[in-house]
């Protein structure tokens, strides 16, 4: 990752690993791993800091926020000294379907709605519902993925996107980020892996954080080395269509604190 980050004139490169989630899972860091991921980032970065010119590694984690079991609040994540947090949502919780995830294969997605007899309403409403109470807690920096729930609904395959009640609830979600200082991502990720033809978040609540003051930084959710930089056309001109201007960017100050700056989006 790091030699692709610089092959691709990056001077900053963050590694926000999924965290470790408290039951068993195939998709997440092991528990026993983060320890060994810390210290490599660690040493990642110190070898890339004297390179010549030098490339800035940053310590983060994408911590997920289900209810009752894990948030990016916990404390245990505090003696990491992270650089950087991203808060998630990917799990809801559904009468029939149990704990499933929204963004899960496609096949297993359906399987789930059957099991909720086509009620995909319920999916999106609890998924927002988790969303804002996973900000309304706060403890991280930046909102993963928005509107992720969406993933596995193209062509509003399971529900409509543009109904009022499916917008009222994301952007109800949007404006509990009114002067908290919360930073939210345009996601191509998904769009690297072919899974998406659009970033996260949609357009309409693109221009609800606008008008709210909301803060925006671009992220490649690169799962491959190759993912690196593909498709930030789509989020400079999602960005420009919303009426942003800028984006944060974050490094370090000359204390070494780290904090986030402003450019223009002609810059990235």
């Amino acid at each position: 990752m790091a030699e692709a980050a610089r092959a691709k004139g990056y001077s900053r490169l963050g590694f926000s690993s999924h965290a470790p989630l408290p039951f068993p899972n195939d998709w997440t860091m092991q528990p026993e791993r983060l320890g060994a991921y810390v210290a490599e980032v660690r040493r990642l970065a110190a070898q890339w800091a004297v390179a010549d010119p030098p490339l800035e590694i940053y310590l983060g984690l994408e911590i997920d926020w289900i209810e009752g079991l894990l948030s990016a609040s916990d404390p245990a994540f505090d003696k990491l000294g992270l650089d950087y947090s991203i808060g998630s949502v990917h799990f809801v919780r559904l009468p029939g379907a149990g704990l499933f995830t929204v963004d899960e294969p496609a096949e297993s997605f359906a399987a789930n709605m059957r099991l909720l007899e086509g009620d995909a309403n319920a999916v999106w409403r609890e998924y927002y519902r988790n969303l804002s109470a996973m900000i309304a807690q706060g403890g991280f920096d930046i909102v993963g993925h928005f509107d992720i729930v969406r993933k596995n609904n193209a062509g509003g395959r399971y529900f409509d996107e543009d109904s009022p009640e499916y917008l009222a609830a994301a952007l109800e979600a949007a404006s509990l980020l009114a002067g908290k200082d919360l930073i939210v991502e345009i996601n191509v990720g998904a769009m690297a892996r072919g899974s998406m033809s659009s970033p996260y978040p949609s357009l309409p609540i693109l221009r609800e954080l606008r008008r709210r003051g909301v803060r925006i930084t671009f992220s490649a959710d690169a799962h491959a080395p190759e993912h690196l930089g593909l498709h930030l056309d789509a989020a400079r001109a999602l960005a420009v269509a919303a009426g942003y201007k800028e984006i944060s960017v974050l490094g370090r100050g000359p204390t070494g604190a780290m904090g986030w700056t402003e450019i223009g989006i002609d810059e990235t």
